[in-house]
C-alpha cells in the first residue's frame, strides 16, 4: 500500500469533520496542519494540479482558522500560544491570506503583545501592497480599535 502526505492530510481532515465533539475535532485539526508542509507539488508546473493546490492550501489555513477561533473564544494561555505558533506558519505559506492575520492580531493583543499585533498588520499590508491591495477595513479596525482604547484611558 502507498501513502501520500495528501491521503493522510484528506483523512485527518475527514476525522475532525466527523469528530462528535470539540476536543477530537480540535486535535484532528492540529494534526492536519502538521501534515500541511506547502504547496501540493511544489514546484511543478503542473497545470492539472493547481486546482488541487489551491484546494489543499485553503483547507489548510481553514484548519489553522478553526483552531485560532477556538483559542480566541474557549482556549487558554497555551492554546492561544499553539494557534500563534501554526498561524506564524500558515502565514508564512500563504502570506496575503488576511484572515490569518486576522486571527494572530487579536491572539496577540489579547495576550498584551500591542507592538506584535502592528508588526503582523504591518508584514500583511507589505505582502498586500505588492500585489497593488490594501488590508480589508475588518483588519484595519483591529489595530483602530485598540488605538482607540489606548488613547480613551
Amino acid at each position: 500500500m502507498i501513502e501520500t502526505d495528501l491521503a493522510a492530510f484528506t483523512q485527518t481532515l475527514q476525522r475532525a469533520a466527523t469528530a462528535t465533539d470539540e476536543a477530537g475535532r480540535l486535535s484532528a485539526l492540529r494534526l492536519a496542519a502538521d501534515l500541511y508542509h506547502g504547496p501540493f507539488a511544489h514546484g511543478g508546473d503542473y497545470p492539472w494540479c493547481d486546482s488541487i493546490r489551491e484546494s489543499v492550501a485553503s483547507k489548510a489555513a481553514d484548519a489553522v482558522a478553526h483552531i485560532a477561533h477556538h483559542a480566541e473564544h474557549t482556549g487558554t494561555r497555551q492554546d492561544a500560544d499553539s494557534a500563534l505558533a501554526l498561524l506564524e506558519k500558515a502565514i508564512s505559506l500563504s502570506p496575503t491570506h488576511e484572515l490569518l492575520y486576522q486571527h494572530a492580531i487579536r491572539l496577540h493583543q489579547a495576550a498584551g503583545r500591542h507592538d506584535t499585533a502592528r508588526h503582523t498588520f504591518t508584514l500583511l499590508t507589505r505582502h498586500l501592497n505588492e500585489l497593488g491591495l490594501e488590508p480589508d477595513p475588518a483588519t484595519r479596525s483591529l489595530l483602530t480599535a485598540r488605538s482607540r482604547s489606548v488613547h480613551s484611558t
